[in-house]
């Protein structure tokens, strides 16, 4: 009986308590719940009070997961970007034909192999070693009879063998540029303001002889920072300055008819151009246009700047989904871009596959270079990679794909992108030196064609993209206290009633009237 009348008081101090509780607070309903009303009305309010709890709930959680997985957004800038804060970009040019006839006939020797006729070794490797250049001919079989891996003298061979091809630079001054041999995914090619190898590359990775060595070795540019403050007007790799055609970078092309050799690339003859960031190496395999014989092209640039700003910095790179330039090293690389990440990548798995690379691949001095006989070898390395890509992407059931190879190339936090418009047209560059009498220049003008290309960027301004923070600590708390506000009228001040009620006023409570809930009523 004493135990029972005790617990009665206890809920009566309970409830005495509370009512107390619900005629301060600034919470909604509460006080309706203590008054002495109806059941029917009680119930109304338990209720209300209920689904604006459950929907209150519903809809921080809602806003908890988007700034756990989607706190990052991609607006514009609210600033125009001018031309000088960006490097004009790396042009990349790389022939056609990937040998000169006057050195190598490769269609006649080709042509050998086919009826099987005998070949000496030296032809028979020349003719292996120029058909890892040729994009199209996977599909012979004769050719997978060749050697799984070259020999060390590769590269001297294809140099000795590259087809005299005439291509001048003239920058916006008309001043002559200079072009950098470089060896890429298309044979030796020649690229405009590219980064030296020693600033792109590792110290151990190979190169031969003295490409892709422009004459700057050091550059005052940096994909996090872009230019520094105090780098002068002139530096390298060159700013872009000025915009329209009249201020346009001009490459001249020079090709030998009687020099062509159009078996290794079918019908295609012409140059290939790939407008890309200066830190890259270029994969024109992957994303060029064309320049074709006897033709005028205008090139219009449209740069594409994505930049980070300093509060998305501080998330975690899968959160913010790209990478700073220090913050995922690579083997071959000292500079981290998504296509040197993905090249290198590729690299690691052909050499993980097949026991070799393929010539154009960052390599270490004892990484062998894949021959002909390894061509299905490498076409399936790299298919084979992308497929586990995927895979490893989509979920099976409960969970994904367990793979043991992932290649992680996030986006850069800051991506220079050029969009290419181009237009083309007929060079009447004959009639113009039949004009001129072109026996003085030409023996046989038949035998020539030119070609020009003009780039040069659209505007002087251009508007830049950012990823900037959607949701910070500063909008979650926002969120949270308007959606508190909206469903319960509770505020912070709620908050700090709540604690007083169950800390210092019940001590007060025992020091004032001798009882935690207060005078006795």
């Amino acid at each position: 009986m004493m135990k029972s009348m005790k617990n009665t008081n206890v809920f009566k101090n309970v409830k005495k308590y509370f009512k107390e509780y619900s005629e301060f607070t600034g919470i909604h309903g509460l006080r309706f719940l203590t008054e002495n009303r109806s059941i029917v009305e009680k119930s109304f309010w338990i209720v209300a009070l209920f689904l604006s709890s459950v929907g209150c709930f519903w809809m921080i959680c809602e806003i908890v997961d988007k700034y756990q997985n989607n706190p990052i957004v991609v607006s514009f800038a609210t600033t125009q970007t001018p031309l000088y804060e960006i490097p004009f970009p790396a042009v990349t040019v790389c022939p056609e034909s990937k040998c000169s006839e006057e050195y190598f006939n490769y269609s006649q020797i080709y042509r050998k192999v086919y009826l099987s006729q005998h070949l000496n070794d030296t032809d028979l490797q020349q003719f292996h070693y120029v058909s890892l250049l040729c994009g199209d001919l996977e599909q012979n079989f004769w050719l997978r009879n060749g050697a799984k891996t070259v020999g060390s003298n590769f590269f001297e061979v294809i140099n000795k063998l590259k087809p005299d091809e005439i291509i001048s630079c003239f920058d916006v001054e008309g001043k002559k540029c200079d072009l950098t041999p470089i060896v890429v995914d298309q044979g030796i090619c020649y690229s405009f303001n590219i980064l030296h190898r020693n600033e792109i590359f590792r110290e151990d990775v190979f190169h031969y002889e003295d490409f892709h060595q422009p004459a700057i070795a050091s550059s005052n540019y940096n994909d996090d920072t872009r230019y520094a403050k105090v780098t002068d007007v002139d530096t390298y790799p060159a700013r872009a300055l000025l915009s329209g055609a009249d201020n346009s970078l001009e490459l001249q092309f020079k090709h030998v008819q009687e020099k062509s050799d159009t078996l290794c690339n079918k019908y295609l003859q012409g140059f290939r151009i790939l407008v890309h960031s200066p830190t890259e190496i270029p994969r024109l395999s992957k994303s060029y246009f064309r320049v074709p014989l006897d033709k005028t092209i205008v090139a219009a640039i449209d740069p594409q700047l994505l930049t980070t700003s300093p509060a998305v910095i501080k998330f975690n790179s899968n959160v913010r989904n790209c990478y700073l330039g220090n913050e995922r090293p690579l083997k071959y690389f000292k500079i981290y871009t998504q296509s040197n990440c993905e090249l290198e990548c590729t690299t690691n798995y052909t050499l993980n596959k097949c026991g070799c690379v393929q010539y154009f691949m960052p390599r270490t001095n004892s990484t062998s270079i894949c021959g002909i006989g390894s061509r299905d070898c490498v076409s399936a390395a790299e298919r084979e990679m992308k497929v586990n890509e995927v895979k490893n992407k989509i979920p099976v059931g409960d969970g994904k794909y367990k793979l043991d190879w992932e290649c992680d190339c996030k986006p850069s936090c800051t991506e220079l992108r050029f969009n290419v418009e181009t237009s083309s047209g007929e060079y009447y560059w004959k009639n113009f030196w039949s004009d001129l009498n072109s026996s003085i220049i030409f023996d046989d003008i038949n035998e020539y064609h030119f070609s020009v290309l003009s780039l040069y960027f659209k505007r002087d301004h251009f508007i830049a993209t950012e990823r900037n923070e959607l949701y910070g600590i500063t909008d979650l708390i926002s969120n949270f206290g308007g959606l508190l506000g909206l469903f319960m009228g509770f505020s912070l001040i709620s908050y700090v009633e709540i604690i007083y009620f169950l800390t210092l006023r019940i001590f007060y409570n025992e020091k004032l009237f001798g009882h935690w809930s207060g005078q006795a009523s």
